[in-house]
């Protein structure tokens, strides 16, 4: 019987743990269960040009450069002629503009470049294999200066291997144990979730990875700074949004509420999806952020992508149901909703990823306007990518207007230097990644 269909099967199935036999890679258990504090210090390659201050290329890959034209049935597409980046392969979740003018990238338990059209290798985080196969991937980027950047490590079963890393020229230096964190502290489970929600039982007619037990479970996701020395980072799995940095240490900055049938904000139990009850315990449909992005108003502004749902959950399907929180700037340890944590915007489907564009409108990317279960039921829709003016009313079909659509599964933007937005597209198949034309 399968029970869990939340935060950490998402993780699994969209936002990415990579197989095992990956090279380069452990994963026996039994060597990594001490932490990732433990884990063997990563180098930095000598064809990190531009972000961390090489000038030379140590055996780059060639990356095909195409003029692709295409449209969506909502806004506008790429227009003809835009430069795309293709031949990556799977997995890239995040994309992090250098003030080089190079786009970084995030592949398995690498990070990676593109530049002048080629790709070259930047560094290596660790990838720590859990009980059931599964191993950690290089999830998040953000970058702080020319020669660093943060990053994080997505957590497989019981948050093994979650971790914040700030990389500079001389190597990636663990800044936060997420793992040691959540295992400690567990923010979620201080408020609404049961442990015992998370477990996976076996199911042969359900496509949901097996193995994830009662406890705390982690997949730090998206993440960017605060204009300073601290990382903000989404916890997906976790559904929480962290506070890290240089100086180590971590803290819960915010909890967010599961989602309810109107994608509003409540923070009453019975206004609450439900995914299924156990005997002393109700099981809700999960939140799971995914991003995070600070305002000109100096507020951090997470979105979510909204976790599976069952037939307890009374809605046919996810639709509308992710939103976009505001929390005050410097906010520590506070409930959304709260004083200090109310909606920015609501009505949305699957936001996987935030920024902040130059004229000071968030930019937000729904995954796909089916929702993310869109993967395996057929029924994919394209992802958009939308211009929302958030301070006013939170409905976002009144707040936004979209600036690419019909895209196909849109998984992170970024704006470099110039202004220029560029997206990622297919995590985890056929990663492409391009400049949009913002006319």
């Amino acid at each position: 019987m399968l029970r869990h269909t939340t935060a950490a099967l998402f993780t699994a199935l969209v936002l990415g743990l990579a197989a095992t036999g990956c090279d380069g890679v452990s994963t026996d258990p039994s060597s990594e269960r001490s932490g990732l504090a433990e884990a063997a210090s990563p180098t930095v390659s000598a064809a990190a040009s531009g972000v961390l201050g090489g000038q030379g290329a140590t055996g780059p890959s060639p990356v095909a450069r195409a003029a692709q034209a295409r449209s969506g049935d909502r806004g506008r597409g790429p227009a003809a002629g835009d430069e795309v980046y293709g031949g990556i392969d799977p997995a890239v979740y995040d994309i992090a503009a250098a003030p080089d003018g190079s786009v970084l990238f995030t592949q398995d338990a690498s990070v990676k470049q593109v530049r002048f059209g080629e790709v070259s290798h930047v560094t290596d985080l660790p990838a720590v294999g859990d009980d059931f196969g599964r191993v950690t991937t290089a999830n998040g980027l953000a970058v702080t200066g020319r020669r660093s950047f943060f990053a994080t490590t997505g957590g497989t079963d019981a948050a093994l291997g979650a971790g914040l890393w700030h990389v500079t020229a001389s190597g990636p230096r663990l800044v936060g144990d997420i793992e040691a964190f959540e295992t400690d502290v567990n923010p979620d489970e201080t408020w609404w979730k049961n442990a015992a929600c998370e477990e996976v039982e076996e199911d042969p007619d359900t496509p949901a990875p097996e193995g994830y037990t009662a406890g705390p479970q982690s997949n730090p996701y998206h993440l960017t700074t605060d204009g300073g020395r601290t990382a903000l980072v989404a916890d997906a799995a976790g559904n929480a949004l962290l506070a890290g940095g240089v100086g180590g240490g971590l803290d819960w900055v915010a909890v967010f509420a599961p989602p309810t049938a109107d994608g509003s904000a409540s923070a009453d139990p019975a206004d609450w999806l439900v995914l299924f009850e156990l005997p002393d315990e109700t099981c809700y449909v999960q939140p799971v952020p995914t991003s995070v992005a600070v305002g000109p108003d100096g507020a951090y502004y997470v979105g979510e992508l909204t976790g599976a749902i069952t037939a307890s959950s009374g809605v046919s399907d996810i639709r509308g149901l992710a939103r976009v929180w505001r929390i005050e700037p410097g906010a520590r340890n506070v409930r959304c909703p709260s004083d200090q944590c109310e909606l920015a915007l609501s009505g949305l489907t699957s936001v996987i990823d935030l920024a902040f564009g130059p004229d000071g409108a968030l930019h937000v990317v729904e995954y796909d306007e089916a929702g993310w279960l869109g993967l395996f039921t057929g029924s994919l829709e394209g992802g958009t990518v939308s211009r929302c003016e958030v301070g006013g009313a939170p409905d976002a079909s009144a707040a936004c207007s979209p600036v690419a659509g019909g895209l196909f599964l849109p998984s992170a933007i970024t704006f470099d230097k110039r202004g220029g937005l560029w997206l990622l597209e297919g995590n985890i198949t056929g990663p492409t990644i391009r400049q949009l034309d913002l006319g």
